[in-house]
C-alpha cells in the first residue's frame, strides 16, 4: 500500500475532466444536424421530353382512373406545353399520324385526340396502369373497350381506321362529345345537359374521359342548383376532383386551346 503522502500527490496530478451540461450536448448535436440538413441538396430530377417513364405514367393513370384525389401537386413550370415535344421519334410520329387519321374519320379534332393520348400515356402503346386496369395509348379499360365495341355493333358509333389501341380511344372520345352535344340519359335519373359551344363541349368530353360521364353530369346538376350555367366548364369545375381539373387544363394546353381565365361568383 502506498504511503498517504504519495497518494495525495498522485491525486493532485490527475487531470481534471470537465463534462459539459447534458443540455449542452443535445444542443451541440442539434446544431450539427441542422448544419448538415442546411448543406444537403437533393439531386435534381430531370424529365426528358419524348422519353416515357412507365412507372410514372402508370401511377398517373391509376390516379386519373380513380379520380377521387383532392390533393394538389406543385405544377412543373418546365413541363412541355405542346404536343410537338412528344413527336421526337419515328415511332411516335407514326402513332400520331394514325391518331390523326382516326380522328378525321370519327369527326374529332385531331389535336384534341393527340392531347388526350399524350396526357394518358405520353404516346406509348405499351403503357399500363399500376392497377393493370387500363393500358395502351389511350389507357382504355376493359369495360370501356367492351362498351365501345358494343356501340360499333349497334351502329351507334362508326369504327375509326387503325388498331384497337387507337380506334377504341378515339371512338370513346367521339361518344363523349356526342352525349354533351345533346341531352343524353346515362341511366336512371342521371342525364347530361347539352353544351352548344364546341370549345366548351371539348372540355366536358375531356373531363368525362378522365372522371367518367356520370360524374360530369352530376357536376352539371350541382351547377344548376347554384344557378350557374351548366354548359360552361368553369361553372362545374369546382364540383369535379382536382385531378380532373388539372387533367382538363393540361389536355387543352397540349391541344393549343387553353381555357381563358374566368371568375365564377359563388
Amino acid at each position: 500500500m502506498l504511503p498517504r503522502l504519495m497518494q495525495i500527490q498522485i491525486l493532485r496530478r490527475a487531470p481534471t475532466i470537465t463534462m459539459p451540461p447534458r443540455g449542452g450536448i443535445v444542443q451541440s448535436f442539434a446544431a450539427q444536424l441542422a448544419a448538415l440538413r442546411a448543406s444537403y441538396r437533393a439531386p435534381a430530377l430531370r424529365s426528358t421530353p419524348g422519353v416515357f417513364s412507365p412507372a410514372l405514367a402508370s401511377r398517373a393513370s391509376s390516379l386519373q382512373r380513380a379520380a377521387t384525389s383532392t390533393s394538389a401537386r406543385t405544377p412543373n413550370r418546365n413541363a412541355p406545353t405542346s404536343i410537338a415535344a412528344w413527336l421526337e421519334t419515328p415511332k411516335q410520329r407514326a402513332l400520331a399520324d394514325a391518331i390523326t387519321r382516326a380522328s378525321h374519320q370519327a369527326g374529332v379534332a385531331p389535336n384534341l385526340s393527340l392531347a388526350v393520348a399524350v396526357a394518358e400515356s405520353s404516346l406509348d402503346p405499351s403503357a399500363r396502369s399500376a392497377d393493370g386496369l387500363s393500358s395502351g395509348t389511350f389507357q382504355v379499360t376493359a369495360p370501356t373497350a367492351a362498351e365501345v365495341r358494343n356501340r360499333f355493333a349497334r351502329r351507334e358509333l362508326s369504327r375509326p381506321p387503325g388498331s384497337d389501341d387507337v380506334a377504341l380511344g378515339v371512338a370513346h372520345l367521339r361518344y363523349l362529345h356526342d352525349i354533351f352535344d345533346r341531352g343524353a340519359s346515362l341511366g336512371g335519373a342521371v342525364r347530361t345537359l347539352a353544351v352548344n359551344d364546341p370549345r366548351e363541349r371539348s372540355r366536358f368530353a375531356v373531363a368525362a374521359y378522365n372522371a367518367g360521364e356520370g360524374r360530369v353530369a352530376h357536376a352539371q346538376e350541382q351547377a344548376v342548383a347554384l344557378r350557374r350555367d351548366p354548359t360552361r366548364f368553369e361553372s362545374i369545375r369546382a364540383f369535379l376532383p382536382r385531378i380532373t381539373q388539372r387533367y382538363v387544363d393540361r389536355v387543352m394546353r397540349y391541344s393549343g386551346r387553353p381555357a381563358a381565365p374566368t371568375t365564377i361568383e359563388a
